[in-house]
C-alpha cells in the first residue's frame, strides 16, 4: 500500500507534547494526526503522560502509582493498580525522589502514593534496581500517604514473580464480557508481552502476572485459584511462555486465550484485534478500536509503561515500534486501521530516542529505504532481524554474573583473582568497545572457587565438539553460588573453569535463579593435556579467554557460528612445496577463509629462543581481526539506519568508513538478493581490534602477528534461513567452502563477483573507502560452491589422501 503521497509537518518540534497533521494520499487512506508525548528522557516522558491523566481528570488526582525507572517488571504489573485508582503510572529513580515528580504530585494535589517492588537496599550484591526506602522516606516527609507493594515474606528475597502476585492480590479482577474474570499472564523475561497488555490490564482492572518461560510459577498458580479466575490470557508465542504454562493453567478448569504473534509488533496487532470486541466505552460502544492508535518503542519498555494507564483511560490499544523503522506488522495494523476509519490519531509516546520523526516520516510517505535490506529469516538462531526475544540486552546495561569452579580431582592451583585478571576485563572492554559505547557491561564475579561436589569426569558430556564440561557443571556452579549470590538482576552467567587444565568455551542455554531466568555460558570447558610442559610464557598465551567469553556473550545476545558444525567439509588437500594454508579470521563469531601464500612469508610462524636455549617455531592459528562485522552490529543496534545504505538500484557508489571507527558516518552497504539474502560491504582498516597481536617472547622480546594484511574491503553474502553452524554468512569470492585463491580483503582496483554483482574498491582517501556495485559482466564467473559440493569436495580429498 501506498500510505502517503504528501506529509504537511506542523510539529512542535523538541520536548514536550508535539503534533502534526499528515494529508490524506490520493488512494483514500485515512487522515493521519501524530500527536507526541517524549520528553528528555523516560521520567520525562512518564510526567508529560501523568499531565494528561490529570488533565483528563480535571486537573487533580488523588492517587499516584511510582514506580523504578530501572526495574521493568516492577512497571509492567503496575498497570492494573493504575486502572484501578485511576492513576498516572510514575518513573522514578530508584535512590532518590525526582523533583519533578514531587512537583507533579503537589500539581495534581495526589494525597496517596502506591510504590510498587521491592526496596533496591535490600539487596547484599548492589541494587535491585527496585525504588529505595529513600524515596519513600521523602514522600512521606511530604505529608503524603505511602504504601509499598512488595513481597509479603520480608526474609525471602523478592523476585518478579512474587511481586506481580502481591500488585494481583490488591486488586478486584474484573470481568471480560463473557469470559468473566480474567487476569493476564506474561513472561518476566520477554517485555513486549506485558507491554501490550498494559493498556487492557487498566482499562479491565485485569491483573498482570509474571512467570518463567518453562512452567507457570507456583505462586501464580496458587493466585488463580483463590482469586476465582475463569479466563486467563497468555501473551505471547511458546518462545516466550511455553505450552506447559498454558496447559497447567487449562488442567486447572480455566479457559485460556492464547496472543501470540509472528513478531512482537506482530503479537501488539494480534492483541488489539482480540480486545476490541471484549469491553466496552462509557457510551457502551465497543473500546479498543483503531481510532487512535498508541505508539511506543518495543526494545525500551519504560515509554510503554507510563502510556498502559491513558491509553485504558482512552480505549486506546497499543503498537510497538523500532526507533529508526515501523516494522512491517505494526504498518500493517496502521494500514489496515487507515481503511477502516476516515481519521487516525498516532499518539506517539517518548522524544527522538525513542522513535524517531524520520521513522514516522518513512512510513507515511510509504518507502522505507532500508526494509528490503533487513529481511526476515526463520529462526532464532540466524543472522535475520530482529534478534531473538529472549535474547540479553544489547544496548544499555547488561550484567553478567562470573562464577568459577573446580573439581575435586582438578583443583586450580592460583585464586580466582589470578583468573579474572588473565582476560576478565578484555571481555568487557572489548564489548563495550565494539559497540561503540552503546553496551555497558556490569561484571558481578563471585571471587572464590565454588568446589563441585562430583570429580571432573561426572560433569564431561559428549557433543558434535568433542567431549566437553556442559550444561550440567555451569547448573551446578549457579546451585553452588545460590546462597550467597543473588541473581535476581542478572541478564547472563559466565562459568570459568581453571585455564590451567581446560581450554574451548561453549554456550549453555538457560538457568533460573532469584527469579532471574539467565543466559548460561562457559569458558575453559575441554581438558587440554597438550599444554602441560609448556613454558609458563607460552601457558599464558594460550590460555587467555577473554575473546572466547566475548563470543559466549554475544552468542546471548542472538549471533550464530560462522564456521560449519557438520564435518570437517573444508578439509584442504595438502599444500604444494614451498607454500602453506593460511586461515584468515574475521569478527567475534569467527567468519573464516583460507589461502595459499609462500612459506618464506612466515605470515603465521616466528623463530624464537626458548629459556631452555633451544631454538624453535612458534607457530600461530590465524591472522585475527577482531573487529564485530558491520552486519553484526546492525542486528545488535550498535549501527544505526543512517550509517547504512541500501542499494537496490543497478548501478551505486558509496563512501565507507571504516567499520572500526565509524564517527556516525555510513560505515555499511547492503545489496538485497531477494527475500532472505543480502550482498554487505563494510570497510576494514588497522583500527580498533584489527590492529596487529602481539605479545611478550620467552626472553622479553615483542612477538606480532598481523590481523590484517593489507586494509581495504571486506565482502561477504548473509543468509536470514542459514542457521548457526551452516555458514548463514560467507566471504564473497570464497569458492564456498572457506578458499581463497588470495587474502579476502579487496585492495584499491579490486574488484569481487558475487551472485551477479561486481563490487570494486575504486578510491582511498586514507579515511574512507569508495566502492562501486555494478551489474556483473555476463562471461564472469560466479565460482561459490554449495554446501553439498564442499562436503562432496572434503571426501574427495580425504580419499586422494
Amino acid at each position: 500500500m501506498r500510505r502517503m503521497c504528501a506529509v504537511a509537518l506542523a510539529a512542535l518540534l523538541g520536548l514536550g507534547a508535539g503534533a502534526w497533521p499528515a494529508d490524506a494520499s490520493d488512494n483514500g487512506d485515512a487522515d493521519v494526526s501524530v500527536v507526541r508525548l517524549g520528553g528528555a528522557d523516560r521520567y520525562a516522558t512518564s510526567l508529560l503522560v501523568a499531565e494528561q491523566i490529570a488533565a483528563d481528570a480535571g486537573g487533580s488526582l488523588t492517587s499516584a502509582v511510582l514506580v523504578s525507572g530501572e526495574r521493568w517488571t516492577d512497571g509492567a504489573v503496575a498497570a492494573s493498580m493504575a486502572g484501578a485508582l485511576g492513576a498516572p503510572v510514575l518513573l522514578n529513580p530508584p535512590d532518590e525522589l525526582n523533583a519533578d515528580v514531587l512537583g507533579f504530585l503537589r500539581r495534581a494535589s495526589v494525597s496517596d502514593v502506591m510504590v510498587i517492588g521491592a526496596d533496591s537496599s535490600d539487596s547484599d550484591q548492589g541494587h535491585s534496581q527496585g525504588l529505595s526506602a529513600a524515596v519513600v522516606d521523602a514522600l512521606k516527609d511530604t505529608g503524603i500517604s505511602v504504601e509499598r507493594v512488595a513481597d509479603s515474606n520480608p526474609y525471602r528475597k523478592s523476585d518478579p514473580y512474587r511481586i506481580s502476585i502481591a500488585m494481583a492480590r490488591r486488586v478486584d479482577p474484573g470481568v471480560m464480557g463473557s469470559l468473566g474474570r480474567t487476569a493476564i499472564v506474561a513472561s518476566d523475561q520477554s517485555p513486549a508481552g506485558a507491554l501490550v497488555a498494559g493498556p487492557i490490564a487498566a482499562r479491565g482492572i485485569h491483573p498482570v502476572l509474571l512467570t518463567p518461560r518453562d512452567r507457570l510459577h507456583g505462586g501464580v498458580a496458587a493466585y488463580l485459584a483463590e482469586a476465582q479466575i475463569e479466563h486467563v490470557i497468555v501473551m505471547d508465542g511458546t518462545g516466550a511462555l511455553s505450552d506447559s504454562v498454558e496447559s497447567t493453567i487449562a488442567a486447572a478448569g480455566m479457559s485460556v486465550t492464547r496472543l501470540a504473534g509472528s513478531t512482537i509488533y506482530d503479537l501488539a496487532a494480534q492483541t488489539a484485534d482480540f480486545v476490541s470486541s471484549h469491553h466496552r466505552d462509557a457510551g457502551a460502544a465497543p473500546c479498543f478500536t483503531t481510532a487512535t492508535i498508541g505508539l511506543a518503542r518495543a526494545e525500551v519498555p519504560f515509554d510503554a509503561i507510563s502510556a498502559a494507564p491513558l491509553l485504558a483511560r482512552r480505549c486506546v490499544p497499543l503498537a510497538l515500534a523500532d526507533h529508526e523503522r515501523i516494522p512491517a506488522d505494526a504498518a500493517a495494523l496502521l494500514d489496515t486501521a487507515r481503511t477502516a476509519h476516515d481519521t487516525l490519531t498516532l499518539q506517539v509516546f517518548g522524544g527522538e530516542a525513542a522513535i524517531s520523526e524520520a521513522a514516522i516520516d518513512t512510513y507515511l510517505g510509504g518507502d522505507d529505504p532500508i526494509a528490503a535490506c533487513r529481511p526476515r529469516g526463520a529462526d532464532a538462531s540466524t543472522a535475520e532481524f530482529p534478534r531473538p526475544e529472549l535474547a540479553v540486552p544489547s544496548t544499555g546495561k547488561l550484567r553478567v554474573a562470573v562464577l568459577f569452579m573446580d573439581f575435586p580431582n582438578v583443583k586450580a592451583p592460583y585464586s580466582t583473582h589470578e583468573e579474572a585478571e588473565r582476560s576478565l576485563p578484555f571481555m568487557e572492554q572489548y564489548l563495550e568497545a565494539v559497540s561503540y559505547g552503546t553496551l555497558d557491561i556490569e561484571v558481578k564475579p563471585l571471587h572464590k572457587w565454588l568446589r563441585a561436589p562430583e570429580r571432573y569426569g561426572h560433569y564431561v558430556r559428549t557433543t558434535r565438539f568433542g567431549d566437553q564440561l556442559g550444561r550440567l557443571a555451569s547448573r551446578q556452579a549457579v546451585e553452588l553460588a545460590d546462597p550467597e549470590f543473588d541473581f535476581s538482576d542478572t541478564d547472563a552467567v559466565l562459568t570459568v573453569f581453571p585455564s590451567w587444565y581446560f581450554r574451548v568455551s561453549g554456550s549453555n542455554g538457560l538457568v533460573s535463579a532469584d527469579g532471574a531466568t539467565m543466559t548460561m555460558t562457559a569458558v575453559n570447558i575441554r581438558r587440554d593435556f597438550t599444554l602441560r610442559g609448556q613454558e609458563a610464557w607460552l601457558r599464558s598465551v594460550l590460555t587467555e579467554w577473554g575473546m572466547m567469553a566475548a563470543h559466549q556473550l554475544a552468542h546471548g545476545f542472538g549471533l550464530p557460528d560462522l564456521f560449519p558444525f557438520e564435518g570437517d567439509f573444508h578439509a584442504r588437500a595438502g599444500a604444494p612445496d614451498g607454500m602453506e594454508w593460511i586461515t584468515a579470521e574475521f569478527g567475534a563469531m569467527y567468519l573464516e577463509s583460507h589461502f595459499l601464500e609462500h612459506e618464506w612469508e612466515m605470515l603465521l610462524r616466528r623463530p624464537i629462543r626458548l629459556l631452555s636455549g633451544e631454538d624453535a617455531q612458534l607457530r600461530w592459528h590465524a591472522l585475527v581481526a577482531n573487529e564485530m562485522l558491520a552486519w553484526h552490529r546492525w542486528q545488535l543496534g550498535w549501527l544505526d539506519a543512517s550509517q547504512v545504505r541500501c542499494l537496490s538500484g543497478t548501478d551505486a557508489k558509496v563512501t565507507l568508513a571504516p567499520i572500526a571507527q565509524p564517527g556516525g558516518r555510513v560505515a555499511m552497504a547492503v545489496v538485497p538478493l531477494n527475500d532472505h539474502e543480502v550482498i554487505v560491504v563494510e570497510s576494514r582498516r588497522k583500527l580498533g581490534y584489527d590492529v596487529d597481536e602481539s605479545f611478550a617472547g620467552p626472553q622479553g622480546e615483542t612477538i606480532s602477528f598481523p590481523a590484517l594484511l593489507e586494509e581495504g574491503l571486506l565482502v561477504y553474502t548473509v543468509d536470514m534461513l542459514a542457521p548457526s553452524g551452516r555458514l548463514p554468512i560467507r566471504i564473497a569470492g570464497d569458492q564456498g567452502c572457506r578458499e581463497w585463491d588470495d587474502y579476502p580483503i579487496l585492495g584499491v582496483g579490486e574488484s569481487v563477483t558475487v551472485r551477479g554483482h561486481t563490487i570494486t574498491l575504486t578510491a582511498d582517501s586514507g579515511g574512507a573507502h569508495t566502492v562501486a556495485i555494478a551489474p556483473a559482466d555476463p562471461s564472469a564467473r560466479d565460482l561459490t560452491r554449495s554446501l553439498a559440493e564442499c562436503q562432496a569436495l572434503a571426501q574427495t580429498r580425504a580419499s586422494a589422501a
